[in-house]
């Protein structure tokens, strides 16, 4: 009759016991920082404010096993936030750390960025001759704004300018999105 009966938090904390030394950190546990800062690094880079050099710089400094998944992180946030203006931008940084593998795909990007620019160019050249004069004004006069102080629209700040963009962003959205989910594979 010796035998004593365990309570529910006895058997618990026996059980927890053995869970205890199966645990281990998972290998790429103590390399979170890395991946964040990688994170951070590709909003820095599609803002302007860091270079593909100094990118490259900052991760070749990480320990061994977190280069790696921190080059696709940058690479994935860059991928899924680039606008037009960062098309070649992110060819030259995706090929920076890819190497050659797939120069296919990054010259048609870059071909593509090359296309939109020219676009965006000859929109702007018809701008300056006053060939959308009509299309930027129309929210002014109807704000009641005329005179000469339409001398000079600030085209980057127009509505109809912006619209504009946006519509000949879209022309390329259909082959955009099917670069990026080519080079997206290409990652994993």
């Amino acid at each position: 009759m010796g035998k004593k009966i365990k309570s529910a938090l006895e058997l618990a904390m026996e059980q927890t016991a053995e869970l205890k030394e199966l645990h281990r950190e998972s290998p790429g546990e103590q390399f979170k920082p890395y991946f964040k800062a990688a994170a951070l690094l590709a909003n820095s880079f599609l803002e302007g404010q860091s270079t593909a050099e100094k990118i490259a710089d900052t991760i070749g400094r990480y320990p061994e096993g977190a280069r790696e998944k921190a080059s696709r992180i940058l690479l994935e946030n860059i991928l899924a936030a680039m606008e037009p203006k960062h098309w070649a931008a992110a060819a030259g940084i995706y090929r920076r750390f890819r190497g050659p593998r797939e120069k296919p795909l990054l010259e048609e990007l870059e071909e593509m960025e090359h296309k939109y620019q020219e676009k965006l160019i000859e929109a702007q050249v018809r701008a300056d001759r006053g060939l959308y004069r009509k299309e930027l004004l129309e929210p002014l006069n109807r704000d009641g704004i005329s005179g000469s102080a339409l001398d000079g629209v600030n085209l980057e700040r127009s509505p109809w300018w912006q619209e504009y963009l946006q519509g000949l962003a879209k022309e390329f959205q259909p082959a955009l999105d099917r670069l990026k989910g080519q080079l997206l594979a290409a990652l994993k």
